[in-house]
C-alpha cells in the first residue's frame, strides 16, 4: 500500500509540474530549460530540434534591448560563431528575441546559439519576422499561447563553418490556445526562402506538420482533444 501510494504522489507531481508546450520526447532526445523557453538541441544538426514556451499578454512587453550571441553554458559546443561568421546566413532565432524582451535574463538566454539557427537573411528578416509579429500579437489577443518552433531535418541540408552546422530548407511553427471551450490550434510551414506571401498560405493542420518532422506535439492534451484540434485548419478560427 506504501508503495502505492508513493508511485501516486509521484505520478500527481510529475502531472502538475509538466509543461503543455513541450514535445513527446525521442529517445535519444533531452531537456534543457531555460528561464522562459525549454529545448531540446541535436547535436547532429547543430540546431535546436524545437523551443517551446509559453507566452502571455505580460509577456509581450517589449523591456530590454537584444544582447549579444553567446554560447549556451548548458550545452556542449554550442561555441559557433566561427560557424556563422561570413556564411551568408543569419543567426535566426526560433524562441525570437520580441518574446523574451519582457526580462533582461530571458533576452540574454535567447541569444544562446542553441536557439540560432541559420537563416536566408530575407527570410528571418521578412515572412519569418512577419509571422512572430503575428503571434506576439495573437497573445495579446488571446491572454496567452503555447509555442513550438524549430526546423525541418532533411539529408539535403547544406552545411557551414568549420563545425559543419547544417542549414534547414524548412522552419514550423505550432501555436496552441488552450482556453477551456476555446480551444484551437494552427500550424505553419515555412521554406527558408524570402516570400512576399501572407502568411495563411503557409498553415497546415498540425498533423502534417508531425508527419514531416516526426515530432508529436502536445501530447498532455486528451486524445480526444489532440485529435480534434491537430486534424483542424481552422483559417477563419485565427485570421479574422
Amino acid at each position: 500500500m506504501r508503495k502505492i501510494t508513493l508511485l501516486l504522489v509521484l505520478i500527481l507531481c510529475n502531472t502538475l509540474f509538466a509543461q503543455l508546450e513541450i514535445p513527446k520526447l525521442g529517445e535519444n532526445d533531452s531537456i534543457v530549460h531555460h528561464n522562459a523557453y525549454s529545448l531540446s538541441f541535436n547535436s547532429k544538426y547543430l540546431n535546436a530540434n524545437w523551443v517551446a514556451y509559453l507566452l502571455t499578454r505580460e509577456e509581450t512587453n517589449s523591456l530590454f534591448e537584444r544582447s549579444n550571441f553567446i554560447e549556451d553554458p548548458l550545452i556542449e559546443g554550442t561555441n559557433l560563431s566561427k560557424d556563422y561568421y561570413k556564411s551568408g546566413y543569419d543567426r535566426g532565432h526560433l524562441a525570437p528575441a520580441g518574446d523574451m524582451a519582457f526580462s533582461k535574463i530571458a533576452m540574454d538566454e535567447s541569444f544562446y546559439y542553441s536557439n540560432m539557427s541559420p537563416q536566408v537573411p530575407s527570410f528571418n528578416r521578412g515572412i519569418w519576422k512577419k509571422l512572430e509579429t503575428q503571434v506576439r500579437n495573437w497573445a495579446i489577443e488571446y491572454d496567452s499561447l503555447y509555442v513550438v518552433t524549430g526546423p525541418v531535418f532533411t539529408p539535403s541540408m547544406k552545411l557551414i563553418g568549420p563545425d559543419k552546422v547544417s542549414v534547414p530548407n524548412f522552419y514550423y511553427k505550432v501555436i496552441l490556445d488552450n482556453h477551456k471551450g476555446k480551444e484551437k490550434m494552427i500550424g505553419f510551414l515555412m521554406e527558408n526562402i524570402g516570400s512576399n506571401s501572407e502568411l495563411d498560405i503557409f498553415v497546415l493542420p498540425v498533423d502534417n506538420i508531425e508527419e514531416i518532422t516526426g515530432i508529436d506535439f502536445f501530447p498532455l492534451l486528451s486524445d480526444e482533444l489532440e485529435i480534434k484540434l491537430e486534424s483542424d485548419k481552422c483559417l477563419y478560427c485565427w485570421f479574422k
